[in-house]
């Protein structure tokens, strides 16, 4: 059994279909909306439930202040009818004043978080306005004059039956406007443990998403680093068999080059010389027309340029001053040539060098390739050719003072400088081309060298 015939396995999978398929996102919005929902429900009953609450405190409070008020006028009145004090009868009108604005505020309060009237208060109403009617009867007759009647009013049980029927009515009233009050508490409770819950499921579901997107973005992290080392590879052996293969063609060509070179001298060469020996030997002949012998001499001439033109030719080839002389005298040589080709000086800087034979032609090509191009496109006044070994590192510089290019916008087609390249890097060294339209070019080619440098001659 496979780990995906697992449970974990299915499951995975499917979350996995879902996070890259095309309806992860109206999900995640589907899901957000409906957060975000229940957060604002929560919120708009939760700020309902509190201003009910606040309006019910207040009512409470008012309640409780008009039930104060409502004792302090009795206190009031009763304290006129002992003491005939007309500050007490001041106190006592300011005091049905302050329980009428008192019993208006409870009232509004009452309707306000009430709007179904689950509390009643006309009766409060109603005995409120009889008790303050009834007080005020007998304040006034004291007032008239009428002691015994006052007195006998203030104390009768119908005052004391009407007082204590209004405490009751409050009570119940203080009572009613409670349990609300608790009933709006526990809604304003269960909105926040709903809001908290709503919060903490979607806290959990985005630190499980993001856990999931981190862990997918590591492993696209690794699947990634995967195919570029293996990217790398590919590149690497690419990049081995092609330099491989430009080395096998630049030998291919050295060696066909030499192999054109040997034919031209030994084959043509024995020719060319046979002919010439033909020539000499018919300008011994007696009795030579002496138009003939002009003749003769016109063609010896013509065989002599064409000896001239097959050496330059092997020397193109294969320059044997290299093989003979060595790749200074090689280099001085080609200098030389070049400058009589090109009509310009040559500047020469050349010392001996510790390199192989392999590393010498390369080098010696470097210089030519370098110089053919000078001759094409660098309209010069001035060349410098520089060879040196500096330390294990042996550089030959061409360097001149013409009109310079892009080297970033090589045309296509022209493949000197890759060429010259390839070959340097055959030989584990590197070619540095540093140019700027009108700033001239330098060329430098650097390898190892295979030992340390012979000293001068």
């Amino acid at each position: 059994m496979s780990l995906e015939d697992t449970a974990p396995g299915k499951l995975r999978s499917t979350i996995e279909w879902v996070a890259r398929g095309r309806y992860l996102m109206p999900i995640v919005v589907v899901v957000g909306v409906v957060a975000m929902g229940i957060n604002e429900s929560t919120y708009q009953h939760s700020h309902r439930t509190l201003s009910i609450g606040i309006a019910l405190t207040d009512a409470r409070i008012r309640s409780a202040e008009a039930l104060q008020a409502l004792t302090d006028t009795d206190l009031h009145a009763r304290s006129y009818l002992m003491s005939k004090a007309p500050q007490e009868l001041a106190k006592y009108r300011e005091t049905l004043q302050r329980l009428d604005h008192l019993k208006n505020s409870a009232v509004a309060l009452v309707r306000q978080m009430d709007p179904d009237s689950t509390i009643s208060l006309e009766r409060v109403e109603r005995l409120l306005a009889d008790h303050v009617r009834g007080t005020d009867a007998w304040v006034e007759a004291f007032e008239r004059g009428d002691t015994a009647k006052a007195t006998a009013a203030s104390i009768s049980a119908i005052t004391r039956k009407r007082r204590d029927e209004l405490r009751e009515e409050f009570d119940l009233v203080l009572q009613k406007s409670g349990a609300i009050q608790e009933t709006a508490r526990y809604s304003l409770y269960q909105a926040l443990s709903l809001n908290r819950l709503a919060i903490h499921l979607l806290a959990l579901g985005t630190a499980l998403a993001l856990f999931y997107f981190q862990r997918l973005l590591r492993e696209e992290d690794r699947k990634l680093a995967r195919e570029r080392l293996l990217l790398a590879d590919r590149v690497k052996e690419r990049t081995a068999e092609l330099t491989e293969m430009a080395t096998h063609l630049v030998n291919a060509r050295e060696d066909e080059r030499a192999h054109v070179a040997r034919e031209l001298h030994d084959e043509m060469g024995g020719l060319l010389t046979a002919m010439k020996l033909e020539f000499a030997r018919l300008r011994r002949l007696p009795d030579m027309p002496e138009k003939a012998t002009e003749r003769l001499v016109s063609l010896e001439t013509r065989l002599n340029e064409g000896i001239a033109i097959k050496r330059r030719i092997i020397e193109n080839l294969r320059p044997s001053s290299l093989d003979q002389l060595g790749l200074v005298a090689a280099l001085d040589m080609l200098c030389r040539d070049m400058a009589g080709v090109l009509g310009k000086p040559v500047v020469t800087e050349l010392q001996p060098v510790a390199v192989d034979r392999g590393a010498e032609l390369t080098l010696f090509r470097v210089a030519q390739e370098s110089l053919t191009n000078i001759g094409k496109y660098a309209q010069c006044a001035r060349v410098q050719v520089r060879l040196k070994q500096v330390g294990q590192a042996v550089q030959l510089s061409v360097q001149d003072d013409g009109q310079g290019f892009s080297p970033a916008r090589v045309p296509h087609g022209r493949h000197g400088l890759s060429g010259m390249r390839v070959r340097m890097e055959s030989h584990g060294g590197r070619l540095t081309v540093l140019s700027m339209p009108g700033h001239g070019t330098t060329i430098t080619a650097e390898l190892p060298a295979t030992q340390a440098a012979p000293a001068p001659v």
